[in-house]
């Protein structure tokens, strides 16, 4: 698991999230879309009630690491942590 702070640029060790009911549901669902496919090189968005926040989110696969030049350099960063 990775935690990406994106405006900052970098890693988060830790992170708590509150969430809405509604908000919750878009989770649950983006994940289920992307569990169908967890392959592709795709990823969900799901935003809070206000649009105030968003949460972008994908799968990585033993597959996906191993051709890293598809993220970006934080990404790359912050996926081959320790």
């Amino acid at each position: 698991m990775r935690f990406l702070d994106a405006i900052r640029d970098h890693g988060v060790e830790t992170l708590q999230v509150y969430l809405s009911e509604t908000e919750a549901r878009r989770l649950r669902s983006a994940l289920d879309a992307l569990l169908k496919a967890p392959e592709d090189w795709t990823h969900e968005h799901v935003f809070a009630e206000d649009g105030s926040r968003e949460m972008s989110l994908s799968i990585v696969t033993p597959r996906k690491l191993g051709d890293l030049a598809r993220y970006s350099e934080i990404e790359r960063r912050v996926l081959t942590e320790d």
